[in-house]
């Protein structure tokens, strides 16, 4: 789960400095429309980090998993968009390279759809790591792939 996270942070880094790019083609409104309906279903990351903040002190390491859960429910939405324009991208990349860069404004509009994912997963990460239960679940990487595969989140290689 850490190397996940830490992922995800390099991943949205490399969003931020790719982010001025130009020219993307535009998204399917279907996928857009699912995801949305799927972001009004998800927890949100700001309320799971609060409340992390506020007693995670305190929890158990079932409260811990429970929490992760609550944040990678938060994270869906966003992994499916991502994993959408990776398909994009890989299948741009076999037949023109070139215009797979252009896609860059598709990952733009992810990042801003969630201005202020990196930092709340940073801060959440931060919270975990400061007890031992939290440590404990946020250094469980097998439990955590099984999570996102029992929470259909795809992987996102970008």
């Amino acid at each position: 789960m850490k190397k996940f996270l830490i992922g995800m942070f390099a991943f949205v880094l490399c969003l931020g400095m790719n982010s001025c790019k130009k020219e993307a083609p535009a998204a399917g409104a279907d996928a857009e429309k699912a995801a949305t309906e799927k972001v009004e279903e998800a927890p949100s990351l700001a309320d799971v980090v609060a409340k992390a903040k506020a007693e995670g002190a305190n929890w158990s390491v079932d409260e811990w998993k429970e929490s992760f859960k609550s944040m990678a429910l938060a994270i869906k939405p966003m992994m499916v968009k991502l994993s959408e324009i990776q398909k994009k991208v890989d299948a741009e990349m076999e037949k023109d390279p070139s215009k797979a860069l252009g896609m860059l404004e598709d990952l733009k509009k992810v990042q801003d759809e969630f201005p202020d994912f990196e930092k709340l997963m940073d801060e959440f990460t931060q919270i975990a790591e400061s007890t031992e239960n939290g440590k404990q679940v946020a250094n469980d990487e097998e439990w955590g792939m099984q999570l996102f595969k029992e929470l259909d989140i795809p992987e996102v290689d970008m």
